[in-house]
């Protein structure tokens, strides 16, 4: 959806910079001799804007009779222009959409690694002063993840790294200072309960809490504040996975099919820009009180997705669809959006059903009540 509403956005920006583009095609000529007509010019670029919506909107044939020749020439080529632009755009955000789901597995693959920068730091800070006791090293957590060859695996295939100055600073500034971490320094004999808590607290209240680390990711990974809920889960499954014994971690997949769900949101994404005519003009003919202008542009793309899902995978239940989208729509649009989006994908499922365009095999999978 993000990327879709990202498409739209530069969608319409390109737009309007291609009409401002032709328009000023009959700005005054500062480097000519004549003395120019200033009132005149400014009436062409007022028409010439007015035509190229008209093009855009109705084709030539929409275009007033009178019109002079040369704003029609400018108007159409810039707008050539600015359809020349859209398959690009298309590739650039779908490759971005791509681009934005490989960062959530590096990012955490990369959070998992900070605790192993940590303990090699904090090894290194006992071994200058000649300090033994290190309960960081036998770590049961951390053990486990060291001597993991998956684990380490992906961390290389990833190149995953830290800046060891930013480890430093952060070891200083936000951990050393924390009760917690004094306690289990201190303790003669750390067990794994007591391991495993370190570990938590250390994620917990440090690196999906602290203001500094969450602006760093933020920096890196535009979707860091609304994956990092995502992100925690998987991190927390991991270190629960392993046991006293520093035991093979389950490393968390953001899907058991990823190439399957890879495939279908490639396919909605094509799917909801490409029949985005058809998608409008169906939307506008059910909401009568609506023209499809005022209707939310988040609302839009949500229900744009919904009618290709349920219209195009036959394997999903049409009140699966519905509830996601509803979801959707409470999560990033409107407050009104919920009652809007559910109202109207009821008619449209009903609608589309009748026509056979909603072919769904298996009980449970047309119901959408």
């Amino acid at each position: 959806m993000q990327a879709i509403f990202a498409y739209h956005t530069a969608k319409q920006a390109d737009y309007n910079i291609c009409r401002q583009k032709a328009q000023n095609q009959f700005l005054p000529d500062l480097n000519s001799m004549e003395v120019q007509d200033k009132e005149a010019l400014s009436k062409m670029r007022e028409l010439t804007g007015k035509t190229y919506d008209q093009i855009h909107l109705g084709g030539v044939d929409s275009i007033e009779p009178d019109t002079a020749p040369e704003i029609i020439k400018e108007a159409r080529h810039f707008l050539k222009e600015w359809e020349n632009k859209l398959p690009e755009n298309k590739l650039h955000f779908k490759k971005r959409m791509l681009s934005d789901l490989n960062a959530i597995s590096d990012d955490y693959i990369k959070i998992l690694t900070f605790m192993l920068e940590i303990e090699e730091l904090i090894e290194g800070q006992k071994r200058k002063k000649g300090i033994e006791h290190n309960n960081f090293a036998k770590n049961a957590i951390i053990v486990g993840l060291k001597k993991s060859e998956a684990f380490q695996n992906e961390r290389a295939r990833k190149n995953i790294t830290w800046d060891t100055d930013r480890i430093k600073t952060w070891h200083k500034e936000y951990l050393k200072t924390q009760e917690f971490y004094e306690e289990y320094d201190n303790m003669a004999q750390a067990k794994y309960e007591d391991d495993l808590e370190f570990i938590l607290q250390l994620y917990k209240t440090i690196v999906f809490k602290n203001e500094i680390i969450d602006e760093y990711f933020e920096s890196s990974d535009i979707g860091w504040t609304e994956n990092k809920t995502i992100l925690k889960s998987m991190v927390l499954k991991t270190i629960k996975s392993i046991d006293e014994s520093g035991s093979e971690p389950l490393l968390m997949e953001l899907s058991k099919n990823w190439d399957e769900d890879l495939d279908f949101l490639k396919e909605l994404f094509d799917m909801a820009i490409d029949d985005e005519e058809e998608l409008e003009e169906m939307i506008k003919e059910k909401s009568k009180n609506w023209e499809i202008e005022r209707v939310a542009i988040t609302d839009r793309i949500i229900l744009e997705m919904a009618i290709s899902e349920m219209t195009h995978f036959p394997s999903i239940p049409v009140k699966v669809t519905i509830n996601e989208y509803i979801e959707l729509s409470k999560q990033y649009s409107t407050p009104k959006s919920k009652q809007f989006v559910n109202g109207l994908l009821d008619v449209l499922s009903v609608d589309l059903q009748k026509q056979g365009r909603i072919k769904k095999s298996g009980r449970g999978l047309l119901d959408n009540k």
